[in-house]
């Protein structure tokens, strides 16, 4: 540790023992924080002086960003690991970003100095994914080139979507029956840990984080109408919106950074997209690639705003901007054909 540095380096222990999931929730609704992990190297070179498996003297504080074990608790790190210091660097940062959005910078000693309070920026950007029908295929890519994983879920003709349906960082796969209007989402791109209906057969299926609690939900678009019916809980319709026309393509995201989802319309006609900030307004036009390709959104340079991309059917290739009107990547993945997806894997 740094000379003249106090060894209880993650502050508030008392807070967290005695912090609730309901509190976490209401925190997290209210405080939209994250960071980029060259920020969260700054704290952790402070903290640990850049060791991310060290124990402090004390024996009260691990890993990285120095996390104390009841916060590390409180905030679900023991999916990953039993304490901060036997989790990746990557587990550790997921876990500071959901301290950071429900204690604020402050609950490192380190912070100032960092920019930790003032980033905004995502630590792990989006990337793309390609689904096989044929199969009920997933396939993910973490550096939009090569196969990372893959995972078959689901039955041949169902759709995909893909979200962060457990809060923990990463998205993983979910499934959608056209036929029915079930919705299956797994937390391990193997099993199935929700399955559910929203809307009905025919709908067209999206995900977002819809009210900003850190999680993402089902929500299924009425194509005959051009309505959006969102669900905070995976059961019960929590809000809709008219936006776009029949016949055009839905999708959402983060478009100004806010924290929460809203919704978006391609139009397949004109290759041309219009994005909402409140669901109700165009707050963007723009257009991306050509008319029949498939629309696409991700925040693909962990900026901490999404933004569009097309994938092209007829090659399988990739065209995804960072402001919604330049082409920033252009790549193949997966087979002409295949539905493209976006996540954070």
């Amino acid at each position: 540790m740094p000379k003249n540095k106090p060894t209880t380096r993650h502050t508030r222990p008392l807070l967290t023992l005695a912090i609730s999931v309901a509190a976490l929730t209401a925190a997290s609704q209210g405080l939209a924080h994250a960071a980029s992990v060259s920020t969260w190297d700054k704290v952790a070179q402070c903290e640990s002086t850049g060791n991310w498996t060290v124990v402090s003297a004390n024996g009260l504080y691990y890993g990285g960003l120095q996390i104390s074990l009841p916060t590390w608790k409180a905030y679900g790190g023991t999916t990953y690991a039993s304490r901060p210091d036997l989790a990746t660097k990557k587990q550790q940062i997921l876990i500071a970003e959901k301290i950071l959005a429900g204690q604020g910078a402050g609950a490192w000693t380190c912070a100032p100095g960092t920019g930790l309070s003032t980033d905004h920026t995502k630590p792990y950007a989006d990337s793309i994914g390609a689904y096989d029908p044929n199969t009920a295929t997933f396939y993910e890519s973490n550096d939009n080139v090569n196969v990372s994983g893959s995972a078959r879920f689901g039955n041949p003709g169902w759709l995909p979507l893909a979200g962060d349906w457990n809060g923990d960082g990463v998205d993983s796969v979910g499934a959608y029956d056209p036929a029915t209007g079930s919705f299956y989402l797994s937390n391990d791109n193997s099993t199935v840990a929700v399955s559910t209906k929203l809307g009905n057969p025919g709908w067209i299926p999206i995900a977002g984080d819809w009210n900003g609690d850190g999680k993402d939900s089902i929500g299924a678009y009425d194509p005959n109408t051009g309505t959006f019916y969102e669900s905070n809980d995976n059961l019960n319709v929590s809000g809709s919106a008219r936006f776009g026309n029949p016949g055009w393509l839905p999708l959402a995201g983060d478009w100004n950074g806010d924290g929460v989802d809203s919704v978006g319309a391609y139009d397949p006609a004109t290759g041309s997209f219009y994005l909402s900030n409140d669901n109700s307004t165009v707050a963007v036009s723009t257009k991306l690639g050509n008319p029949g390709w498939k629309p696409i959104a991700g925040d693909w340079n962990g900026d901490g705003k999404d933004s569009i991309g097309v994938n092209d059917p007829a090659t399988g290739s990739f065209y995804l901007s960072n402001d919604n009107s330049t082409l920033a990547v252009k790549t193949t993945f997966g087979n002409p054909g295949w539905n493209p997806i976006g996540g954070s894997w």
